[in-house]
């Protein structure tokens, strides 16, 4: 069944009048007598009887008119459903966070629905290596996260993250000056992030060490850098993290910024560039906006 036949049908029925109709419909009379014709032809029924009162609808075209209403209004819905996703100003968006984008990704996902409010977001926060995987699979559409050195997807860099350690205001104390820190550290327990759950931020931190010969006595991990925090608000032992932790940190821990070669890293939106995701590209395109702002 012709979607065209249907909405001429039922464009004819409300008004009642082949002139009125055809205006509606911007077509000839001609084409809309045709319409309803063929539509007749294929349901091998009369749908209207012509009168001096018009275009009446038959026993059959009221039986049959409700349910192609409905047709119509769902195929019409379609048509402004697909050319909001063509447009990229409506569906649904899967993104991943990492601990250096905590603040930033929200706060850039809420200023985006605001703008876009039937864009539908899913925000997980995963471990860089799975988005990483979910993104070359497609299951990902934009992770927040450190950006690779190398590798097939996309990226836009936002700003920089950094080293930074953690420490009790108590540990820190013990330490002289503030610039014995570092020859300080391998004498305290290490708190570490699990390998897995940060494999880059594992990898910053052990290319830190290498380069300044440092030599830290891991004592515990975690699955996750909020645990690591509370753990030095304890003063179990001081943990590095990205300077951005210390947006979900309590007045207990001290944050010192480390310096030098492998102390910073770029952080911003990946993505996997070889799909075609118009929703995916606008938000791209809002966010480093905002990024110039």
């Amino acid at each position: 069944m012709e979607f065209d036949l249907l909405k001429a049908f039922c464009q004819l029925a409300k008004s009642g009048n082949y002139r009125l109709a055809s205006e509606q419909l911007y077509i000839t009379q001609s084409a809309l007598t045709k319409k309803i014709q063929r539509l007749e032809s294929n349901i091998e029924a009369s749908l209207f009887s012509r009168g001096r009162n018009g275009a009446e609808l038959t026993h059959a075209g009221k039986t049959l008119l409700a349910d192609a209403q409905r047709l119509v209004d769902s195929m019409q819905a379609f048509e402004q459903l697909s050319g909001s996703v063509v447009n990229g100003t409506e569906g649904h968006l899967n993104i991943g966070f990492g601990v250096s984008t905590y603040h930033e990704a929200p706060k850039l996902i809420a200023a985006y629905k605001k703008q876009q409010p039937n864009v539908h977001i899913t925000l997980n926060d995963t471990p860089s290596k799975q988005q990483t995987d979910e993104l070359l699979t497609h299951e990902l559409d934009i992770s927040f996260n450190r950006i690779p050195s190398s590798s097939d997807l996309n990226s836009l860099t936002l700003f920089d993250d950094s080293l930074v350690i953690a420490i009790h205001k108590d540990l820190l104390k013990q330490v002289p000056n503030k610039d014995q820190l570092l020859s300080e550290l391998p004498k305290w327990p290490y708190l570490k992030l699990t390998q897995h759950r940060g494999p880059g931020l594992d990898r910053q931190i052990q290319q830190y060490c290498l380069a300044n010969h440092l030599d830290l006595s891991k004592a515990q991990e975690a699955d996750d850098i909020l645990t690591l925090l509370a753990l030095v608000s304890a003063n179990i032992g001081f943990t590095i993290v990205p300077s951005s932790a210390q947006q979900i940190s309590n007045t207990e821990v001290e944050f010192i910024a480390l310096q030098g070669e492998h102390a910073t890293w770029p952080v911003g939106l990946i993505w996997n560039g070889q799909s075609e995701n118009p929703l995916r590209d606008r938000f791209l395109e809002f966010v480093a906006k905002q990024s110039e702002i």
